[in-house]
């Protein structure tokens, strides 16, 4: 069976894209994104793939339509100048008569061939049709020639507040149906779709979250694949004047004042987020270490020195791991000490341990023109001492830090009971989470919206970008 795009990526490998010739249905409330949705369909369609598109609107002008597409990076005007699209105004519905639109509609598609078809919406067009009974012969005669004789992949979009609301007579029709969605998660704006229906086609992952930055975007799940292997260093992001760069450009332009000498800063990662914490602490710790910095580690629960050192092999010259960085390990959990990078641990008593760890960043500070970087995964120590003996230290780490001008950052999950007392105290607080399979970053201080974390390889390196939730 042919198929045309979807328009994205990660749903063309969940549907294997939309039969042609079929009818999709694309449902939600008013804002869920459904009119960009359906304009980057059908112009990734013409772009891309050499489709030819009709986009029908009962709702929008032409000029408001392009104006606003336009801002989204989508170059409507382009494709209608090389005759390959064209919008068709139905805002005086009707005055025309439905029976005298859907006869121009199938000239238009005649006339230019289109091989995909919008109509937005339908909802607009079955409100000026009074007996139900009407509604169902439309949907039956007119878009049944349409999308079954003429072979014009169509997508109809439905104003509904929710998935469970009565059926419109053209979702039964229809071969594939999408719903939109719009939440809140903490104060902060969540998108994802549902697929609801999708004749013949095996749904691999029903539920995903998607944005509306710079278009349509649609999230891939760890499920999916999983961030990709790194065998690229990852470029390096300079410092600014008055912060040191966490290595991920897009969290600098955020937050990055916030990373600066003195800061006390605190990673929260929920409990069923899949991505290992090593995968978001190797950009930004090599990132410190190949700009001539020094980097002490204690990691969070789950990863020993040894899995550190090998992580940050590919990423960081040997010598200046050797020189520059120290790893805690616990001689209790260690089989395999990392020379000369590891600080052993005794695990009996934090008093005596966390003296260890900062002597080593004040011997790092003494020959460094550099704050020291140090990591400390909370959610290990409060394993290994409890909750009572971290707070007898927590003060002294904390002054350590912040009287030297030193940078911090801890790392903890939600369920350890120190968890409200490190927030309390940091200055920049962020949460990971899983979201339907997809990984985000959210900023609880300060307030951020929802970020996505993606590996991206080209020849120059690797990099981590974050896209918002808009």
């Amino acid at each position: 069976m042919k198929r045309v795009s979807t328009g994205s990526v990660v749903l063309d490998s969940v549907l294997d894209g939309f039969p042609v010739g079929s009818l999709i249905s694309v449902t939600g409330p008013p804002g869920a994104g459904k009119t960009i949705f359906a304009a980057n369909w059908i112009y990734n369609g013409v772009k891309r793939f050499g489709e030819r598109g009709l986009y029908v609107s009962f709702v929008e002008g032409h000029d408001s339509f392009i104006e606003n597409m336009r801002g989204l990076g989508l170059d409507f005007e382009g494709l209608e100048r090389e005759g390959r699209f064209r919008f068709l105004e139905m805002v005086t519905l009707r005055e025309i008569g439905v029976p005298a639109v859907f006869e121009q509609i199938v000239h238009e598609i005649m006339d230019m061939r289109a091989t995909m078809l919008v109509i937005d919406s339908f909802s607009a067009v079955s409100q000026v049709i009074e007996k139900p009974y009407d509604v169902r012969i439309l949907v039956h005669t007119i878009l049944s020639k349409i999308v079954r004789q003429l072979g014009c992949t169509t997508m109809i979009i439905i104003e509904k507040m929710s998935a469970e609301e009565i059926y419109e007579p053209v979702e039964f029709l229809s071969d594939c149906v999408i719903h939109l969605y719009k939440t809140w998660i903490d104060g902060t704006l969540l998108r994802y779709l549902r697929i609801l229906k999708a004749r013949g086609t095996e749904i691999r992952q029903p539920t995903l979250t998607f944005t509306l930055k710079n278009g349509f975007k649609v999230f891939e799940p760890l499920v999916m694949g999983g961030p990709p292997e790194v065998k690229k260093r990852f470029k390096i992001v300079p410092h600014g004047r008055n912060y040191y760069s966490m290595g991920i450009r897009d969290l600098d332009e955020i937050v990055g004042v916030m990373h600066r000498p003195g800061c006390y800063n605190l990673l929260e990662i929920e409990r069923d987020v899949a991505l290992s914490p090593e995968h978001l602490l190797r950009p930004i710790v090599s990132n410190y270490l190949n700009q001539g910095g020094c980097a002490v580690l204690l990691p969070p629960y789950g990863l020993s020195a040894s899995t550190i050192f090998k992580s940050l092999e590919p990423l960081v010259d040997k010598e200046i791991l050797n020189c520059n960085l120290r790893v805690v390990d616990f001689k209790v959990f260690s089989n395999e000490a990392v020379e000369p990078c590891a600080i052993l641990f005794e695990g009996k008593s934090i008093m005596d341990d966390m003296p260890r760890f900062w002597n080593v960043i004040s011997d790092f500070r003494d020959r460094s023109d550099k704050p020291i970087f140090s990591v400390v995964g909370f959610d290990t120590l409060e394993y290994v001492y409890g909750r009572d003996e971290l707070l007898k230290i927590l003060g002294a780490d904390l002054a350590v830090t912040r009287n030297l001008g030193d940078i911090r950052l801890n790392i903890i999950r939600p369920e350890c009971a120190i968890a409200s007392h490190l927030s309390a105290l940091a200055d920049l607080h962020m949460i990971v989470r899983s979201i339907h399979g997809a990984v985000f970053l959210q900023g609880v201080k300060p307030k951020t919206p929802l970020l996505n974390i993606e590996l991206y390889v080209d020849e120059e390196g690797a990099e981590v970008r974050l896209t918002p939730i808009l």
